[in-house]
């Protein structure tokens, strides 16, 4: 397939409706009215970021990177927590774009390393990003807390 001109940029409010479509193509369903408060605490944070991808004036995709400094690392470490790109453009470039830009800001930000973790049952997700030079190495456990009592 051709590569795409994908413009990177900041996402906004006003992607709000892409945003939640992409969440919940991703397996995380998302209301589009929700998205703007998301996108509010994320810039808030000098250590994260929202990006999306567009092509021809359409979102197709969406990341979002956070910094953290560690105890047992002198500089921060980059963790892109969401990848996610239109199912109807996969493979055309937009997640290299989006990849590529997130990494850019993160060592404008002294990061040194980035981490990025993904579901095991993921496998397009797992040669994509060992395409493009990052290797498997380590396991993620998680654990979800039962809500509030009320």
């Amino acid at each position: 397939m051709p590569q795409r001109s994908i413009e990177v940029r900041e996402a906004s409010g006003e992607d709000a409706e892409a945003l939640a479509r992409l969440c919940t193509q991703l397996g995380y369903p998302a209301e589009s009215k929700d998205m703007p408060e998301r996108l509010k605490k994320l810039a808030a944070d000098a250590n994260a970021r929202a990006l999306v991808a567009v092509d021809s004036g359409t979102v197709v995709g969406l990341a979002t990177i956070h910094l953290r400094d560690t105890i047992n690392h002198s500089t921060p470490i980059a963790q892109l927590t969401l990848l996610v790109v239109d199912a109807r453009v996969r493979s055309q470039g937009v997640g290299r774009a989006l990849v590529e830009d997130a990494e850019r800001w993160a060592r404008a930000r002294g990061a040194r390393r980035m981490v990025v973790t993904t579901a095991l049952d993921r496998t397009g997700a797992h040669v994509f990003y060992e395409r493009i030079g990052y290797t498997h190495t380590g396991r993620r456990y998680g654990k979800n807390f039962p809500p509030p009592q009320s």
